[in-house]
């Protein structure tokens, strides 16, 4: 099997055994800190969302945690990092793409995310994969913890706002 391009595979998980789920809890925190998913929500999401990790040699360099919303058509972007160690060589832009043509053909039409407004890199990433800005969330997560409401169309859908 040839090597996949940037040496990053993307997997999903559907159940989690104890050790991929403290693996994931240990870089989601590495990478996320306090707001990483936890292994009260990580198994939930694996079981009845979407789970994508994204492995370098095997071992996990990134993930996206993905959860339906009340319209069938509208999936969420609850978490998503590539571990800082990985971060600068395009992995994002490939984890991110990779996730987004495999909910496409499920048959899902537009994907929503959050971001902090003053993170100029996951601002970056998200306009590069096609999304645009919906709404101006303040104090989305508590008091000064603002949040930009993104939307992305899925492969082969037009802009959807």
């Amino acid at each position: 099997m040839p090597e996949p391009a940037g040496g990053l595979s993307i997997e999903r998980l559907t159940s989690l055994e104890p050790g991929v789920l403290a693996e994931l809890v240990e870089r989601g925190r590495s990478a996320l800190g306090e707001s990483a998913l936890d292994e009260w929500l990580l198994p939930v999401i694996a079981g009845y969302g979407y789970l994508f990790v994204g492995r370098i040699g095997g071992g996990i360099a990134g993930s996206a945690e993905v959860i339906r919303c009340a319209s069938d058509d509208d999936l969420y972007l609850e978490g998503f990092y590539i571990l800082p160690a990985h971060q600068g060589r395009g992995l994002g832009r490939m984890l991110l793409s990779g996730v987004m043509e495999r909910l496409a053909a499920m048959g899902y039409r537009r994907l929503l995310a959050t971001l902090d407004p003053v993170n100029a890199a996951a601002r970056q990433l998200y306009a590069g994969a096609g999304f645009r800005e919906l709404d101006q969330l303040p104090d989305h997560y508590g008091p000064g913890r603002d949040r930009l409401l993104l939307a992305a169309a899925l492969a082969g859908e037009e802009e959807m706002t």
